[in-house]
């Protein structure tokens, strides 16, 4: 696994459409779809936050026949996204 500088990575994570891809992928593996609707973003506009955050070495993907599952690989961005969760529900509470 290559290691991202910290600058790319905060980034790629202050963009708050990216950002809530990011979180969603926090929780498991997710298709386009998936994604898509979730998060009430049309297909295209995921696929190229994807691709970028594949580019970039955030997340990989897995193919499975058609359906292609996303996947966060970078801990040092998941470290993050926890942190950033836990302030939003301390936020919240």
């Amino acid at each position: 696994m290559k290691t991202i500088p910290l600058p790319t990575i905060l980034k790629l994570i202050a963009n708050p459409e990216r950002m809530a891809i990011l979180l969603q992928l926090l929780d498991g593996d997710c298709n386009i779809s998936e994604l898509s609707e979730s998060l009430s973003l049309p297909a295209t506009v995921v696929s190229s936050h994807l691709n970028r955050l594949r580019v970039d070495g955030l997340i990989d993907f897995t193919r499975y026949h058609r359906i292609i599952e996303y996947r966060l690989v970078s801990e040092e961005a998941a470290a993050i996204l926890h942190t950033v969760r836990d302030l939003e529900n301390k936020r919240a509470a």
